[in-house]
């Protein structure tokens, strides 16, 4: 068994896969980070070409196939070669604390949509001309092609090299944190970050693992640690033995109940008198571990619940605070069976959120 040598990764992979990543790299790649490394290539071997026009139209400055602009107080930097490629939003664009799917920042939600907006206008009217006209004409050299010129080394060595450092060149410092991760963040707050997750062994670049969140100039940045690398770093112990957990309503007869799992029945908008519903009150966790007896944790819904300025409940806490209260729970019982690995780390749904 072998693993994915991009720094930070360390995903699991067959023989097979490293044999063929190393023969076209020179390194042992995941499924993932080959795409990436493919994707590199053809855009620097000229397999792939990219229509410009709607980052500039909108403001981008491109160097080193990065399109960045500053909105408001916020770097915004997409990488235009994982766009073309096709990935997922979320990990094409860097600006700060930024989050493409919780639409966290209204100025940089409104420039990202005007941007995505152009770029598919642009590729629906091309896919337009090519079917009035003529068919669109075949590529000259597929991928396969492509790979198979490599090969023969009929391809330049430098077009690989510069494929495989993009993907491990992005060093994490005190100047890509401020850059990239929370522009508003002082160089205090950034060194301090550096120094937990090099502690912590967590990773930024790695989706949903860790962040530094400013939500306010006048506080301090916040550390804010996804609920998934909780239970990753857990799933790493050797004494661990999983986790249940669930929420605590009132039932529609009166009684308190533990159930496993999130599902209740809420009062809806607009209820009538006479209908049935739950109430929502906590939620529960109970942490396995080898040798030891089980952690239950209980927290009550009031005491989770994280505001807004205005005083009303957070999006994620008044959308879904079923998930978000069994989450509050499950994470402190991680928190309190695996101190050394995880104490002091907090989840976002327990920082209280300035808007």
């Amino acid at each position: 068994m072998k693993f994915c040598s991009v720094t930070g990764c360390g995903t699991s992979i067959t023989d097979g896969q490293a044999e063929t990543t190393e023969r076209l790299f020179g390194k042992a790649f995941c499924l993932e980070h080959e795409k990436g490394a493919r994707a590199e290539a053809d855009i620097a071997a000229g397999a792939l070409t990219i229509d410009t026009a709607p980052y500039l139209k909108c403001g981008f400055n491109i160097q080193n196939g990065l399109a960045c602009k500053i909105v408001g107080q916020v770097e915004v930097t997409i990488d235009i070669g994982k766009v073309a490629a096709g990935k997922p939003k979320k990990e094409c664009i860097q600006a700060g604390g930024y989050d493409y799917e919780l639409m966290s920042n209204p100025s940089v939600d409104a420039e990202i949509k005007t941007l995505f907006k152009l770029i598919e206008q642009k590729q629906k009217g091309s896919a337009g001309e090519t079917t009035k006209e003529n068919p669109a004409p075949v590529r000259k050299e597929t991928m396969e092609t492509k790979y198979d010129e490599m090969k023969k080394e009929r391809m330049p060595p430098k077009v690989l090299e510069n494929a495989v450092a993009r993907i491990e060149s992005l060093e994490l410092n005190t100047e890509t944190v401020l850059r990239y991760l929370c522009p508003d963040a002082s160089v205090e707050e950034a060194l301090m970050f550096l120094q937990v997750c090099k502690i912590k062994n967590l990773n930024p670049f790695s989706p949903g693992e860790v962040f530094l969140i400013k939500y306010d100039k006048t506080q301090p940045a916040s550390i804010v640690v996804g609920k998934y690398a909780f239970t990753k770093k857990a799933d790493q112990h050797p004494d661990y033995r999983g986790y249940q957990a669930g929420i605590i309503v009132l039932t529609t007869d009166g009684k308190i109940e533990e159930r496993e799992g999130t599902f209740y029945l809420p009062k809806g908008r607009n209820a009538k008198a006479d209908e049935v519903f739950e109430t929502l009150l906590g939620g529960w966790a109970r942490i396995k571990r080898e040798n030891r007896e089980d952690i239950v944790v209980k927290v009550a819904l009031h005491e989770c619940v994280r505001y807004k300025k205005d005083g009303q409940p957070n999006r994620s806490w008044a959308e879904q605070p079923a998930t978000m209260v069994c989450k509050s729970a499950v994470v402190r019982g991680l928190r309190d069976a695996f101190p050394a690995e995880l104490g002091g780390l907090y989840d976002q749904s327990e920082m209280q959120e300035i808007e």
